[in-house]
């Protein structure tokens, strides 16, 4: 297995919803989750190359593969009350409605790192460099620097289970990111197959991030980096 790295510069703020938050109360974890860095790479190579197959062959190559999410040295995250439009249940158009919203500030970049299998790292390699935006499409971002580079997993998320609180150095904060499991096709996540995701497919995971609160405000939290 290779790793794959690219370093990405965000033109503003980033969001991910926390699965399953209602979208009316939309808490962010702080880095995207592996399943949203995946899609965004095969996204990404559809879209350069136009070709479909490439999207379908990288994703069934990529899809279980560990991502390293090289975290800065501080994030703050700040809730964003705003008007939405809602779509109505019973009838076509849309209605008005608030909702809440966390978004994150990174005090610098974000290093996110794939570990793939040696024929696919090159498509992997352009695929990270053309990447635009994580998550939802106003996250955007550039990719500034990228290669066969190793993340540091000291300063990364990692899984976490119940044996993880007597390792020493494992304090941080967990949040839940998703993922893909084996059982996962191509045609789950492509939106034009006319099929639901298979049960399965997505797997919620829990991840210690190497993080400690520095400021706490009510509508504001700055994270830093556990040395």
């Amino acid at each position: 297995m290779v790793w794959v790295g690219a370093e990405y510069s965000f033109a503003s703020t980033f969001s991910y919803r926390i699965p399953y938050f209602s979208s009316s109360y939309a808490l962010s974890a702080p880095t995207p989750s592996p399943s949203t860095v995946k899609l965004a790479a095969v996204s990404s190579i559809i879209n350069r190359s136009g070709d479909v197959e490439k999207g379908r062959k990288l994703f069934d190559g990529i899809k279980t593969v560990p991502v390293g999410l090289v975290l800065p040295n501080k994030i703050a995250i700040f809730k964003s009350f705003m008007k939405r439009l809602k779509q109505k249940r019973s009838e076509r158009g849309f209605e008005r409605t608030f909702g809440i919203r966390e978004y994150i500030v990174y005090g610098d970049t974000l290093n996110i790192h794939l570990n793939v299998p040696p024929e696919k790292s090159q498509l992997m390699l352009e695929a990270l460099m053309d990447i635009q935006y994580f998550g939802s499409s106003d996250s955007v971002c550039s990719c500034i620097n990228s290669g066969f580079i190793e993340p540091n997993l000291k300063r990364c998320p990692q899984p976490f289970d119940k044996s993880s609180l007597i390792k020493e150095g494992s304090k941080g904060i967990v949040f839940m990111l998703t993922d893909f499991t084996d059982r996962a096709t191509f045609d789950d996540i492509n939106p034009y197959s006319g099929k639901k995701m298979a049960k399965g497919a997505l797997i919620l995971k829990p991840f210690l991030y190497p993080l400690r609160v520095a400021i706490k405000e009510s509508n504001y939290t700055v994270y830093e980096l556990i040395r």
